[in-house]
């Protein structure tokens, strides 16, 4: 998916990747739309919820890049509040 809404309603949250169970290894990073990394996660873990030092983010586009064995991918993910 390549939106979600952190809103605290039990509902998209966070940004849920599937299928990442198939890798062997894989990180997940988020930047802003200057280039700032806001998010980095090995295997992630503890998906992205929308915040960057433990504050929410404000709506908008950010950007990804997954690499998963040795396979990268980059697209854009939006924050909904």
């Amino acid at each position: 998916p390549n939106a979600f809404t952190p809103n605290n309603d039990g509902i998209n949250n966070t940004w849920v990747i599937k299928n990442m169970g198939t890798y062997t290894s894989f990180t997940v990073s988020i930047f802003s739309r200057n280039g700032q990394q806001l998010y980095f996660s090995n295997r992630y873990a503890i998906p992205w919820d929308g915040r960057y030092k433990g504050a929410e983010l404000p709506a908008g586009t950010y950007y990804y890049v997954i690499n998963a064995d040795s396979k990268t991918q980059a697209g854009y993910v939006a924050i909904i509040r």
